[in-house]
């Protein structure tokens, strides 16, 4: 039983692969807070039925996504324990047309409609908390011009929101989703202005 790392980095086609069923992704996202953690625990967090979770986590195993964590006595028997690589999984991206996009640009796909259908849930569920300081359900887009110091900026910002929710217990905590795309919109001049289309 190896001890993962704290960070891992996501390179292989088989990885990538194995992260393009929606389900498979969210075990991974929701896996990786919480440690180690029996098929039980993993579909409570989930919400849903444990037989439905061995076969994608047999696939993430193969992948080398997914480790065995030993065992736990419960009293009335032994059960299975398991945690992913790392409790920080990244994907690797190679731009360009020899790059990985074929394999990347699926798994950011099923990350978009978990997106969309934990909003949906959240936003039909009467008590979700939607202004305030303790406000629980944001969707917003926004363009702007940033310079390199502010790209800088926004980055350090999108570490730490990463950085902060790997390192929750889940048992003191709410489980949240949060997606987050960072995406130039098009090639500009070096005054950070769009190039003339004259």
């Amino acid at each position: 039983m190896s001890k993962p790392v704290d960070t891992y980095v996501i390179r292989t086609r088989k990885q990538m692969a194995a992260l393009k069923a929606p389900t498979r992704q969210e075990i991974v996202d929701t896996l990786a807070p919480m440690g180690d953690v029996s098929v039980v625990e993993l579909a409570a967090a989930l919400g849903l039925p444990a037989d439905a979770l061995y076969y994608h986590l047999r696939i993430l195993q193969k992948a080398g996504l997914v480790l065995d964590a030993g065992e736990r006595d419960t009293g009335t028997r032994r059960e299975s324990l398991f945690r992913t690589v790392a409790p920080d999984m990244r994907l690797a991206y190679k731009p360009g047309l020899k790059g990985n996009a074929q394999q990347v640009t699926p798994i950011v796909n099923s990350m978009l409609r978990l997106t969309t259908r934990n909003f949906a849930e959240a936003l039909n569920d009467p008590d979700t908390v939607v202004d305030g300081e303790h406000r629980e359900l944001w969707a917003t887009r926004t363009t702007s011009w940033l310079t390199e110091e502010q790209l800088a900026e926004v980055n350090h910002f999108i570490t730490q929101l990463v950085r902060r929710s790997v390192s929750s217990s889940p048992m003191q905590a709410r489980l949240f989703g949060l997606t987050m795309v960072l995406t130039p919109l098009n090639r500009t001049t070096e005054a950070g202005h769009p190039q003339s289309q004259e």
